[in-house]
C-alpha cells in the first residue's frame, strides 16, 4: 500500500489578523471569510440521529426535516455509524445508507450542510464505541483493528460522497467513549490521546483518499464536569505532541517510521469540541474566555487559523428549567457569532428529547420539542405527574427559532390531544 499524505486540502491564513485574540477582536471582518475561519451562514446546527425515530409510528422524514427548516437550521449532525452504515468494514448496508441518502437529500433541499459522525468501529467486543489497547507491534490486533478502522471509513466516504464533512469519532477525551472494547474504563487521558492519534490519522487516510475534497473532523472532545477544567486543552496539546513526535502518523506494520506524518492537517482538517458548561448558569465572558483558551492551542501549534465545529452543546431542563434554558440558547449564539469567528456551526443537542432512553440522566431533556413518539411518556422534570404533549415545542425552540431568523410553524411534529 502506497504512502498517500492528506495535505492537499490547505486550509487558507486569515492574513489580515495576528495569531492572537488581541488581533482577532478588533479585525473580525478578517476572521470571517471560510477557507480556514468558519463561515457563520451555517452556525445554527442541529443534531439528528434517524435511528432514534426511523422505527417510531410518528416517523415523518420530510416532515422533520420542514421542521429544522423553520427553526433557521443550517447544518446538520447526522449519526451515520459504521456498523449502521456498512455490514463489514468494505461492504455497505443498503438498507440503512438508502435511507441515509434519502434524509441528506432532502436535507440539502434546504441547502443544510452535512456532518457526518460515526463513533464505532468493527472490532471483537461487546462495547460499540469501545477501542482496544494500544499495541503496534507486529501482527497485534491493535494493527488489525487499525486497518478495518481506516478501511470503513474509506468505505463510508465513497459511499457518501454528498457528504463534505466527517467527525471521526465523538468525545475522545471521554471514558464513556474512549473506553476497552468491552466497556471498561481503563485509559488514562495519555492513553487516549494515543488512541486518538491513531484513529483521527487512519480515519482521516481512508475518508481523503475516497474524496479528496472532504474536510475530516476532530471527535468532539469534552469536559465532563463543565468547561473551563482544562481538560480540553491539555487533550488538544497532548494531539499536537504525539503528532510532532514522529511516533505515528503512518500504516504500522506496512510502512516505516521515517514516512511518519507530523502534519496536523493530515488528522484533522477542522478541530471539535463540546462547550457543554456544567451545571452553573451561562457567563458569556467565561464562556467566551474558556473557548478562546482552547482555540489558543490550536494557534500556538499551528501557526495559522483553523475552522472549529461545536458539534454538540445543548441546555437540559432538568439542570436549568426550560426558561433559563430558552434564555441560555440566546446569549451562547449572541457570544459566538459577535466574539468567536472560527466557530463555524454549533449543533445543538438535540431537536427531541428522548423519553424512553436506556442512557439514564438528564440527556433525554435537551430537546428543544417533546419526545414526538406518542407510545413514550414524557413526564415533566418539575411534575412527574404531567406528561408533555408528543412533538410540541418547548420555549427554547422558540428561543432558537428567534436566534437562527428562522420561519414557520414549529408544530408540526406536534400529535392531537
Amino acid at each position: 500500500m502506497k504512502k498517500k499524505f492528506l495535505s492537499a486540502v490547505a486550509l487558507a491564513l486569515a492574513a489580515a489578523c495576528a495569531l492572537s485574540f488581541g488581533g482577532c477582536k478588533k479585525q473580525k471582518e478578517a476572521l470571517a471569510p471560510s477557507g480556514g475561519i468558519g463561515n457563520q451562514a451555517y452556525l445554527y446546527g442541529m443534531c439528528y440521529n434517524i435511528f432514534e425515530r426511523n422505527n417510531s409510528t410518528t416517523f415523518d422524514m420530510e416532515r422533520e426535516v420542514r421542521l429544522m427548516a423553520n427553526l433557521g437550521v443550517t447544518s446538520v449532525r447526522l449519526w451515520m455509524h459504521v456498523d449502521d452504515m456498512l455490514s463489514s468494514p468494505d461492504t455497505v448496508n443498503e438498507k440503512n445508507a438508502d435511507m441515509t441518502h434519502a434524509l441528506i437529500a432532502e436535507l440539502q433541499k434546504y441547502g443544510m450542510q452535512i456532518i457526518g459522525m460515526s463513533h464505532t468501529s468493527f472490532h471483537t467486543g461487546s462495547m460499540r464505541s469501545g477501542k482496544p489497547a494500544r499495541d503496534i507491534s507486529e501482527g497485534s490486533y491493535y494493527i488489525e483493528w487499525l486497518n478495518d478502522y481506516y478501511l470503513s471509513w474509506k468505505t463510508m466516504a465513497a459511499e457518501f460522497p454528498e457528504v463534505e464533512y466527517w467527525e471521526i469519532d465523538n468525545e475522545m477525551n471521554n471514558a464513556d467513549f474512549m473506553c476497552s472494547i468491552s466497556g471498561e474504563k481503563i485509559y488514562s487521558q495519555e492513553q487516549m490521546a494515543e488512541i486518538a492519534t491513531d484513529m483521527l490519522y487512519y480515519g482521516s487516510r481512508g475518508v481523503l483518499e475516497s474524496n479528496p475534497d472532504a474536510v475530516t473532523v476532530m471527535g468532539g472532545l469534552t469536559e465532563p464536569y463543565g468547561l473551563g477544567s482544562g481538560q480540553n486543552k491539555s487533550f488538544l496539546q497532548k494531539l499536537y505532541d504525539n503528532i510532532a513526535s514522529g511516533e505515528f502518523g503512518y500504516f504500522y506494520g506496512i510502512e516505516s517510521a521515517a514516512e511518519a506524518s507530523s502534519d496536523p492537517d493530515d488528522y484533522f482538517l477542522a478541530a471539535c469540541w463540546h462547550p457543554y458548561i456544567g451545571s452553573s448558569d451561562f457567563n458569556r465572558e467565561n464562556f467566551v474566555k474558556f473557548n478562546n483558551e482552547i482555540y489558543q492551542v490550536i494557534l500556538d501549534n499551528e501557526k495559522k487559523h483553523k475552522k472549529v465545529f461545536f458539534t454538540e452543546m445543548g441546555f437540559n431542563d432538568t439542570t436549568f428549567g426550560e426558561e433559563k434554558s430558552a434564555r441560555f440558547i440566546e446569549e451562547m449564539f449572541a457570544a459566538i457569532e459577535e466574539e468567536m469567528p472560527y466557530v463555524e456551526a454549533v449543533n445543538y443537542f438535540k431537536l427531541y428529547n428522548v423519553a424512553a432512553t436506556t442512557w439514564t440522566g438528564t440527556v433525554s431533556r435537551f430537546g428543544l420539542f417533546y419526545d414526538p413518539d406518542t407510545s413514550r411518556l414524557d413526564y415533566s422534570p418539575d411534575d412527574v405527574t404531567k406528561v408533555n404533549t408528543p412533538g410540541a415545542p418547548k420555549e427554547k425552540a422558540f428561543a432558537f427559532q428567534r436566534a437562527a431568523g428562522g420561519s414557520g410553524s414549529l408544530e408540526l411534529m406536534k400529535a392531537e390531544v
